[in-house]
């Protein structure tokens, strides 16, 4: 799965799985798009979550103009995670931080 973090000229951020081989001088073509909105419990903590970009849609993949698209960059890890959950395998990457000269004194 080819994730990719796009804002967009009305200011929303979403999550995309590129569609290799789908993609014309005018347009990129993304399946399952998800926006990413705040939420919170209503004191100080603040999250982002996922919702479907388009809900009321019966499609799932989109062309997007390029000419909307401001940039295009790589999801973090707990961002990918999320949407895995939600519109993926269900597959979560594990945070893998241990320096593999420990692994090798041990």
């Amino acid at each position: 799965m080819n994730l990719k973090l796009m804002r967009l000229k009305s200011g929303e951020d979403i999550v995309v799985e590129l569609l290799d081989g789908k993609e014309s001088q005018q347009h990129i073509t993304v399946k399952n798009p998800a926006m990413l909105v705040p939420v919170g419990d209503g004191r100080s903590n603040m999250q982002m979550g996922l919702m479907p970009w388009m809900p009321f849609s019966a499609s799932k993949e989109y062309e997007i103009p390029k000419d909307w698209i401001i940039v295009i960059t790589e999801p973090l890890k707990d961002i990918v995670n999320n949407y895995n959950q939600v519109f993926g395998s269900g597959i979560i990457v594990p945070d893998v931080s241990i320096d593999s000269k420990t692994l090798l004194n041990e």
